[in-house]
């Protein structure tokens, strides 16, 4: 299984020579994006990845900064442009853009060329300086590592290695079905209520009055620098609160639950709705979560059709009732049985009914089971952020 390790890199002395680094690495970029888009403009295409390696390795030896880069680190910046014009002309996205030179942004070391890893220490050889890290978790077979830079200007280590996952002993093995809502972020076959913290809406006064202090600094100023990284430092708060609460409730799911049953949700429609409440949720980032964790403990996560109607089934007599489409309405009697149905209850019911293969699906798409991770098509990554 591919693996990302994230570990911060602690500041000292030389900590300006590896920022540089980054920084040298947004030049080249902004270097390649900016020749592609000349070539593009009169040739209608992007010249190939071997011709940019060649011009930027010719450019590198006149260049005191961009030597310092290392041979495989401009190469493999090449190497990103050349993929995201190539995703470009199959209309799965678009051209690449500049970058911000003094904001975020990477480098990478392909193989054990240009940088000696040991315990919680690197050095990089270009620079001759050795940085440290805070190593709680082992990794295992390094294929190469990335350098990032964050916007808040914290320095990062990423380390992609090659290991065999880790299995936990799961508690139970019953099935569950698991509806998501605005009300409340979770509600189970089995009648439990998960509710979010909302953890940006929590830090909504916090927010205003740093964006309000941002907004009378003056541009270019050094108040103004610190009040973006101010700023920036309460988003990634909130982002690794959130994100905690993620992997908590998905280990505590899949720990006690062999199977569990989800439906397809239509983020970008919710979002266009209900707008900020859907990404101060997360559901895509839960299920990524829960997809990984759902490996470790052998449990199977299941994800039924998007258009099945979930909550206006009937879950005893499978009896459809149309008028209780509309959000508004929590709860319902159906009219041919007589019973009386919780509408998000109802909903995990039916779920659970139409994964397992026991319900009446009323949809236009069948149920799947999830990818796992560790596949060709995912990897996984797993983060480890310390403070200084």
């Amino acid at each position: 299984m591919i693996l990302n390790y994230k570990y911060r890199l602690y500041v000292n002395k030389h900590t300006k020579q590896l920022s540089q680094l980054v920084t040298t690495a947004n030049y080249v970029w902004n270097h390649v994006v900016a020749l592609c888009r000349i070539y593009y403009k009169i040739y209608g295409k992007h010249p190939s990845c071997a011709k940019l390696q060649h011009h930027i390795a010719k450019i590198a030896k006149h260049n005191q900064y961009w030597s310092m880069m290392g041979s495989q680190s401009l190469q493999e910046i090449c190497q990103r442009v050349d993929d995201t014009y190539k995703r470009f002309f199959k209309k799965q996205g678009g051209r690449p853009s500049f970058h911000k030179i003094s904001k975020s942004g990477s480098f990478m070391f392909k193989g054990h060329v240009g940088y000696k890893l040991q315990n919680n220490t690197i050095t990089i050889n270009k620079l001759g300086y050795t940085y440290k890290f805070k190593l709680t978790r082992e990794y295992g077979v390094v294929k190469n590592i990335h350098i990032k830079r964050d916007n808040i200007g914290y320095l990062w280590l990423i380390i992609t290695t090659d290991v065999t996952p880790k299995h936990y002993d799961r508690l139970g093995n019953a099935s569950i079905g698991m509806d998501f809502g605005l009300k409340h972020f979770l509600t189970t076959s089995d009648n439990k209520v998960i509710d979010s913290p909302q953890t940006y809406k929590q830090s909504l006064t916090k927010l205003r009055k740093l964006n309000r202090n941002l907004s009378h600094k003056q541009k270019t100023s050094n108040s103004r620098k610190k009040a973006v990284k101010s700023l920036a430092k309460l988003h990634q708060k909130i982002s690794n609160q959130r994100s905690d609460f993620h992997w908590k409730l998905a280990h505590e799911l899949c720990k006690s639950y062999a199977f569990i049953a989800i439906e397809d949700l239509n983020l970008k429609g919710m979002q266009a709705l209900w707008g900020r409440k859907i990404s101060d949720l997360g559901y895509n980032e839960f299920i990524q979560k829960l997809q990984c964790v759902g490996e470790k403990y052998g449990t199977k996560i299941v994800k039924i059709g998007r258009y099945e109607a979930s909550s206006q089934v009937c879950h005893v007599c499978g009896y459809k009732n149309s008028d209780v489409k509309h959000l508004d309405i929590r709860e319902w009697v159906c009219p041919q049985c007589g019973e009386h149905h919780d509408r998000d209850i109802n909903a995990a019911i039916n779920i659970l009914n139409i994964a397992s293969g026991k319900g009446i699906s009323h949809g236009r798409s069948n149920s799947k089971s999830l990818v796992p991770f560790g596949g060709d098509a995912v990897t996984l990554i797993a983060e480890e952020s310390h403070a200084l």
